[in-house]
């Protein structure tokens, strides 16, 4: 046992040193861009930095989960739950309704986490400790830490193009973004829509959002609150007290979403939160950075399906596998319009909501007049 263990423990350092060089030479590479944010964005790029060592966390604990002989009882759960998805001829996410509990197989393990996942979300912390959680875990192959961090920085970028009152033409400065982003071509995604069939029809697809709801959940706030952050950037690009108003509105849904009530979240996106349905505006005045954005997205949810699947076996070689394919620009994509279809289908509700209003029921299978009449016998309303 203890020649496993110190085997184990050399491989995590091998694979941290490897990142840090991994980390070097993107940094050496990459165009300089002032990503500083103002001071109005402190509360967003707070939880966002947050998100990173939550992130981590959380993939953490789904290993620790399947390690567990107490969870045996959950994995026969999870394996059913997982045949009889397979077996359905269409995507299970943005499907109309809510056909994914958020009670998962492992609830037990989720309950004693999730408050310290909530506390870190609420603390301080140092950039370069969130920016490096994920390598400095050791549970990803190199390949795939450098594709995710050049997608946080690409998403910062975003961020700081839209808050730098320097730029005059922010479409211009965001075009270049995307070509600095694809010129590293062996570390970015593609810049147009990967098949649906990536997310839900891979070896392992669901485990992550089935068997961990509430983390996938929690995770898919961050998402939410990224891409309403970025859309309520541009939509107030000319108004500075608008801006300010709706950024203080954003954050206090936000943390709405993110509260537990009776032992778990109760508020959080079932589904994936996606361009088209948060972000439309910047999804139709920028389609190529929206690509980006979600593809990383979807990325990361592969690579949690992986790590929660209780017979996944060679972990890092499928994680690796499924990145190079997300890399790959050729293959796997998908018609743009097919893909907004894909995305819309489920609503914007379940997603977690529009950026600049509120929504508090599905606005699936309403009339237009239903969802703009004032509530009536106990019907809630859509707040615009």
């Amino acid at each position: 046992m203890g020649l496993v263990t110190t085997k184990q423990t050399l491989m995590r350092i091998l694979r941290v040193h490897l990142w840090a060089l991994v980390v070097v030479s993107i940094t050496a590479n990459a165009q300089p861009l002032d990503t500083a944010l103002p001071s109005e964005l402190a509360g967003v790029n707070h939880y966002l930095d947050a998100f990173e060592i939550v992130q981590s966390t959380i993939f953490e604990e789904v290993l620790f989960t399947n390690s567990s002989p107490d969870s045996i009882s959950g994995k026969g759960l999870l394996r059913e739950s997982l045949l009889e998805l397979a077996q359905a001829p269409a995507s299970h996410y943005h499907s109309p309704g809510n056909h994914l509990a958020m009670l998962g197989p492992f609830r037990v393990f989720e309950s004693r986490a999730t408050p310290g996942l909530v506390a870190t979300l609420y603390r301080e912390q140092a950039p370069q400790t969130s920016n490096t959680a994920l390598g400095d875990s050791g549970i990803l192959p190199p390949l795939t830490i450098a594709v995710l961090e050049r997608g946080r920085q690409f998403n910062e970028k975003l961020l700081a193009i839209y808050t730098n009152e320097e730029f005059t033409d922010k479409s211009a400065e965001v075009d270049k973004a995307v070509q600095d982003y694809l010129s590293e071509h062996e570390h970015s995604v593609a810049a147009h829509p990967k098949s649906s069939n990536l997310l839900s029809k891979h070896p392992f697809a669901y485990a992550f959002r089935v068997g961990f709801p509430q983390f996938s959940g929690l995770l898919w706030s961050s998402q939410w609150l990224y891409l309403a952050t970025l859309e309520t950037l541009l939509l107030t690009d000319t108004d500075a007290e608008l801006r300010h108003q709706s950024l203080e509105s954003l954050l206090a849904r936000f943390a709405d979403k993110i509260q537990r009530a009776h032992g778990s979240f109760v508020n959080l996106p079932t589904d994936i939160p996606t361009m088209p349905a948060i972000a439309p505006t910047v999804f139709s005045r920028h389609p190529a950075a929206a690509m980006i954005v979600d593809n990383i997205a979807m990325l990361r949810i592969v690579i949690g399906d992986i790590l929660a699947h209780p017979d996944a076996i060679d972990r890092m070689a499928s994680i690796e596998a499924i990145t190079a394919q997300f890399i790959d620009k050729e293959n796997n994509l998908e018609d743009q319009m097919r893909y907004t279809i894909f995305a819309l289908r489920g609503g914007i509700f379940n997603q977690g909501g529009p950026a600049m209003s509120e929504m508090e029921q599905s606005e699936r299978f309403q009339s237009r007049e239903s969802l703009q009449a004032p509530p009536a016998a106990g019907r809630p309303m859509i707040i615009r």
